[in-house]
């Protein structure tokens, strides 16, 4: 089973979709929703993109490189790792390599601990549950730390950032990938309607969760825009960071390195 780790407390107050609440408020309803959702997440998130989240994240894999050239074992951090996708994919891609899974809702770490049992990829996986910005981690033990489609949803962004720098390895790499509001025509009315029309009644229909799927729409269309979250990056002590677009603005993957 996944280790249980203490929650903090905090008075300020972030976004939750259209919304601004407590730090602690959010904790709550974000814990509340993917432990609703957990069952479908996956099935939802093929049906929204049509699979193209699929080859996104094979792609941030692809990027983290410099397993290639080092035979040492390296250890990698997956933030908000929830149901496995991306510590399955790299397991698959360099199996001697151990990944340690962090995610806030253990329903979505009890999805991915059922399928790794599934797929045969209980070696070197590790599972655990907390709050992205209060890692329990001795400082620069990671050579890598992952986050796709997670970072929108974590309570504070700041401070997982900071906390990300402070456990990296000098050399390691940060790979975030993430919905964008900044998306170019001729994508973009087509994408909003999307959002804003047809994927809370996807939600509803398929996941019997409208609410969840609503507020998952609205952090999209209210998350930073890439210069402005690749400059929260730069501010925490990253540098050489590139951002990759994806179809025309919807995702964007940041890659940023610990000098």
């Amino acid at each position: 089973m996944a280790k249980i780790l203490k929650k903090q407390a905090s008075q300020d107050h972030v976004k939750f979709g259209l919304d601004k609440i407590s730090v602690d408020s959010k904790r709550k309803k974000i814990l509340k929703l993917f432990n609703s959702i957990s069952s479908n997440y996956d099935k939802m998130n093929d049906i929204m993109s049509l699979r193209s989240h699929r080859l996104w994240k094979k792609d941030l894999v692809e990027r983290i490189e410099f397993f290639r050239f080092q035979k040492n074992k390296k250890f990698v951090l997956d933030l908000a790792g929830g149901t496995g996708d991306i510590a399955f994919l790299i397991r698959k891609r360099w199996p001697n390599n151990h990944i340690t899974i962090y995610d806030l809702s253990l329903e979505m770490l009890n999805v991915g601990i059922k399928k790794s049992k599934k797929k045969g990829f209980t070696k070197n996986l590790s599972w655990m549950i907390g709050d992205s910005a209060y890692l329990p981690f001795k400082e620069s033990c990671f050579d890598i730390i992952t986050c796709a489609f997670g970072i929108r949803n974590i309570c504070e962004i700041e401070k997982t950032l900071s906390e990300s720098f402070r456990i990296l390895k000098p050399g390691g790499k940060l790979l975030v990938l993430e919905f964008s509001p900044d998306v170019i025509n001729p994508f973009k009315n087509i994408y909003n309607f999307y959002l804003k029309k047809i994927i809370p009644k996807m939600g509803k229909e398929i996941a019997n969760n409208m609410d969840a799927y609503q507020y998952l729409c609205d952090s999209i269309l209210t998350f930073y825009k890439p210069k402005v979250f690749s400059k929260m990056i730069e501010d925490n002590g990253f540098q050489k960071i590139k951002i990759i677009k994806y179809l025309g603005g919807i995702a964007c993957l940041y890659i940023a390195f610990r000098i």
